[in-house]
């Protein structure tokens, strides 16, 4: 599974995804100091779920232009 996790993920979250083998990229490492309209620009483009702790995404997601087709946001 194709992921994109938010700075606030914990730590031992994405590490366990990772060795289960899935592709986590995580905003903390990453893509340090990326607006969170970006990352979700960036999931949408690769395919990617963000998976978050804020409620923010939600709201800048359900207040795109163009609504997601590729991606989602889990909180």
């Amino acid at each position: 599974m194709r992921l994109l996790a938010d700075e606030n993920f914990p730590k031992p979250i994405v590490e366990a995804l990772r060795a289960d083998g899935h592709d986590v990229l995580w905003a903390r490492t990453d893509l340090a100091g990326t607006g969170d309209d970006v990352l979700l620009d960036l999931a949408e483009s690769e395919a990617r779920i963000v998976l978050t702790p804020d409620k923010d995404f939600w709201q800048i997601a359900v207040q795109r232009r163009s609504p997601l087709a590729q991606s989602g946001v889990v909180l």
